[in-house]
C-alpha cells in the first residue's frame, strides 16, 4: 500500500511541474545570469541617485515606487548574431503572452523598445523594458516595486528617453564587468 501511494505522489508531482511548462521572465532572467555571453546586474533601488535627479511630482512618485531593477544584457558582436536573433525571439515570445500589458512602444535609427507590465492597471507589479539594437545588442530590465502606476512609469520613462535620468550607474556596473 506504501508503494502505492509513493508512485502516486510520483505521478502527481511529474503533473504538476509539466503542467507550467509555459517560459517566464523570471526563469528567463535566473537561467541567464550566469551565461558568461550575457551581463546580468541586480540593482537596488537605494543606488539610484533619487536626491540629485531633477522630476516632476509624477516622475519623483514613479522613481519612488521602484524597489529592484534587474538588468540583463546581450552585447552583439560578429559571433554572436544568431544567438542575439534567437534570444530576441524568445523574449518577445514571453513578453506576447497574455499575462504582460504594452504601454508603449518606440524606436528609431535600429533601435527598438517596448514598455510592458504586468498587474492591475493601477497598480503594476513590475514593469519590463526590452529593446534591441542591430549594431549593440540587446538590453531587458525588469522593475519590480510597489503601488507602481502605468502612467506614472510611462513619464518616468520619457524622462529617461529624453536624457533627463542618468543612468550612468548602469553604464559603470556594465564597464567593470569583463565581457571578453
Amino acid at each position: 500500500m506504501k508503494n502505492v501511494f509513493k508512485i502516486l505522489g510520483i505521478i502527481c508531482v511529474s503533473l504538476a511541474m509539466s503542467c507550467n511548462s509555459e517560459p517566464s521572465l523570471q526563469k528567463y532572467f535566473v537561467d541567464h545570469q550566469g551565461d558568461v555571453d550575457f551581463i546580468a546586474v541586480d540593482v537596488p533601488s537605494s543606488l539610484l541617485d533619487k536626491e540629485n535627479i531633477e522630476l516632476t511630482q509624477e516622475e519623483q512618485e514613479a522613481l519612488e515606487s521602484i524597489k529592484k531593477v534587474n538588468f540583463l544584457a546581450l552585447p552583439l558582436n560578429k559571433e554572436n548574431k544568431v544567438r542575439f536573433d534567437e534570444e530576441s525571439s524568445r523574449i518577445a515570445k514571453i513578453l506576447n503572452s497574455d499575462k504582460y500589458e504594452t504601454l508603449m512602444r518606440f524606436g528609431s535609427n535600429g533601435t527598438n523598445a517596448v514598455l510592458k507590465y504586468q498587474g492591475d492597471d493601477d497598480d503594476i507589479d513590475e514593469v519590463i523594458v526590452f529593446a534591441t539594437d542591430q549594431d549593440r545588442g540587446l538590453a531587458l530590465i525588469r522593475v519590480l516595486g510597489d503601488n507602481m502606476r502605468p502612467e506614472k512609469m510611462a513619464k518616468l520613462m520619457k524622462s529617461v528617453e529624453n536624457g533627463k535620468i542618468d543612468l550612468e550607474a548602469f553604464e559603470n556596473i556594465a564597464k567593470t564587468i569583463d565581457i571578453d
